[in-house]
């Protein structure tokens, strides 16, 4: 059925987004298709944040103490949704701490949109067993060894180089490539300290820093030289709907509908039975062949690039989760299109400059926030 007879239901439902990658940009896309018909909540620890601006509702997050997450945080979800009435709860940060509660939310009305089982996002959150699981299902990964101490981490290194591989590190749990390092004898620390930007040190520095066991588990990896791509995928338990890649090259990020990458994360998709808007990322390796990286069960940052396709897959998500739309309604996406981000700013103290008067509103960027 289509979006047209059944936009009267849109009228009314409530779709929260908690802290989380570029929510602002989400709620933008969603406004310019659901011409208004939906209240958008988004909440933040910072009332500064500038999601907050794109907003119907703004909501200021309390501080999760690191002793309480599994209490305080969930219950304060529970209150928002029962109080505001909430349809859809999106969750971007801790959705893995309130994933086994969704039956709680269930109970007040709310549906809390999950990629996966609990079970399974942790896996997915474990980026050694990830890639464990992946290598079981008979995806192509990276050659990964685990390691905590520097015995482990040399014997890792020999491994890898008696393969002739590049070497690479990084934790086994994080985000934003957050203690990503390659690992390369021909620089120095010298020379990393005098020029700044990379992420490249030379072996024996990494090995210095594990003179003392690691507080968490790092993977010594094969270094894949080739060009990053990022495949947004939305997704019916395990079945791709609608997927955009995003390969980026320099600064400037080229969009695809099909080929390789595309193909590979449908097959990620299946074996991990991933539902909702998820992201599938992978690597060219020194042959040009796609190498999985690591799933990511949500939103993207960049999901909204694939509005140069085509595809407003926040939009689609929230629709199809809402049960607006059915998956024969989903466009055809298209590729082709180069893409760059630029800088955007938003006034949030509540005062319009003059230039703007009367250009407020929740499509742009000048909309100000009291």
């Amino acid at each position: 059925m289509a979006l047209g007879t059944r936009w009267g239901e849109c009228v009314g439902k409530t779709v929260w987004f908690n802290k989380g990658h570029s929510v602002r940009n989400a709620l933008v896309a969603i406004r310019m298709a659901d011409a208004g018909r939906i209240r958008l909540i988004a909440s933040h620890p910072f009332a500064d944040a500038a999601a907050l601006t794109a907003a119907d509702v703004a909501l200021v997050e309390p501080w999760i103490e690191a002793d309480d997450v599994a209490g305080g945080y969930r219950d304060w979800c529970l209150d928002v949704c029962r109080t505001h009435a909430v349809d859809l709860f999106l969750a971007g940060e801790q959705r893995e701490m309130l994933a086994p509660f969704a039956a709680d939310f269930a109970a007040v009305g709310t549906r809390l949109a999950l990629a996966a089982s609990p079970a399974t996002l942790d896996i997915i959150d474990d980026k050694h067993a990830f890639t464990r699981a992946a290598a079981g299902f008979g995806l192509p990964v990276a050659q990964t060894y685990c390691v905590t101490e520097a015995t482990g981490f040399a014997a890792a290194v020999a491994a890898l180089r008696a393969d002739g591989h590049g070497l690479c590190v990084k934790p086994a749990r994080g985000v934003f490539g957050a203690g990503f390092w390659r690992l390369d004898d021909s620089q120095t620390l010298f020379d990393r300290l005098m020029t700044g930007g990379g992420h490249t040190l030379p072996v024996s520095v990494f090995a210095a820093a594990l003179a003392e066991p690691a507080p968490v588990p790092l993977l010594v990896m094969e270094y894949l030289p080739g060009d990053e791509t990022s495949v947004d995928v939305l997704a019916d338990h395990g079945r791709v709907l609608l997927a955009v890649a995003r390969t980026k090259r320099r600064v400037a990020q080229h969009l695809s509908v099909d080929g390789p990458a595309i193909e590979l994360a449908a097959r990620t998709v299946a074996a991990f039975g991933l539902h909702g808007l998820v992201n599938v990322q992978m690597i060219a390796d020194r042959d040009d062949r796609q190498t999985l990286l690591e799933v990511n069960p949500r939103m993207s940052g960049g999901c909204h690039y694939a509005l140069f396709a085509g595809a407003n897959l926040p939009w689609w998500h929230v629709a199809l989760e809402l049960g607006l739309v059915d998956p024969g309604d989903l466009p055809v996406p298209v590729g082709g299109a180069v893409v760059a981000a630029i800088p955007d700013a938003v006034r949030i103290d509540g005062a319009a400059h003059p230039t703007f008067a009367g250009l407020t509103g929740r499509s742009g960027a000048m909309k100000t926030v009291d």
